[in-house]
């Protein structure tokens, strides 16, 4: 946290660039930063935040009157879903309407996920870094049609678990006649495989809580 180490540590990057052969430019460079904007993310100390900047616009974005323009919200949208809790749940509406051959129809049901994605973009959480210290969480969801997982990781100064990053997807026509216990399985085993480098070689043990119930 000191600004000594951040230089030893910054030495240490540069050395290893040269080391390697490897070159950075310095006026794209940045040191000694609070924070820094990257690739439409806001990056702090053991934070991360969608860059208000690149978001803001959103909330203005047209109705679409085409599939082009589902695609393109969606598209823009794919970028951030990882802040958006049950983001394959809220867009699935959306989602269907680019599958091949699907008739275009507009109504109730596509203006009210259009609406809530766009909601869930002012309100989404700031993510934290991880670290290789302390326990993480992984609570997953399932519903009909979509499975959802949250990773999460214990901060020992409030003692509570805060939120790394949200998985969701849509299930596939065999999936979603699974029974209920099946599809909860099947949460779990898609929130591990998401979040393996984070969890496969951490120290400590993890929860997984399925459907809010710890495991």
């Amino acid at each position: 946290n000191d600004k000594k180490e951040h230089r030893r540590i910054v030495h240490e990057v540069l050395q290893r660039l040269e080391d390697n052969d490897l070159f950075a430019k310095a006026e794209k460079c940045l040191f000694e930063k609070d924070k820094l904007a990257y690739l439409g993310m806001i990056i702090s100390h053991n934070h991360v935040e969608m860059d208000p900047a690149k978001v803001s616009g959103v909330m203005d974005w047209p109705v679409p009157t085409k599939v082009k323009h589902v695609q393109a919200f969606l598209g823009f949208a794919n970028f951030y879903r990882r802040f958006i809790k049950d983001f394959a749940k809220i867009a699935k509406p959306l989602t269907t309407l680019t599958k091949k051959d699907q008739p275009w129809v507009w109504e109730s049901e596509q203006q009210k996920a259009f609406d809530d994605l766009k909601k869930a973009f002012t309100s989404a959480p700031i993510l934290r870094i991880p670290d290789d210290v302390n326990p993480f969480r992984l609570s997953t969801d399932a519903s009909d049609f979509a499975i959802g997982s949250v990773l999460s990781q214990l901060d020992p100064e409030d003692n509570l678990y805060h939120p790394v990053a949200f998985h969701s997807k849509s299930l596939n026509v065999h999936e979603r006649n699974y029974e209920i216990y099946d599809k909860e399985m099947l949460a779990i085993i898609r929130g591990l495989e998401e979040y393996r480098h984070y969890l496969e070689g951490h120290p400590a043990k993890f929860e997984i809580w399925p459907d809010g119930h710890c495991t």
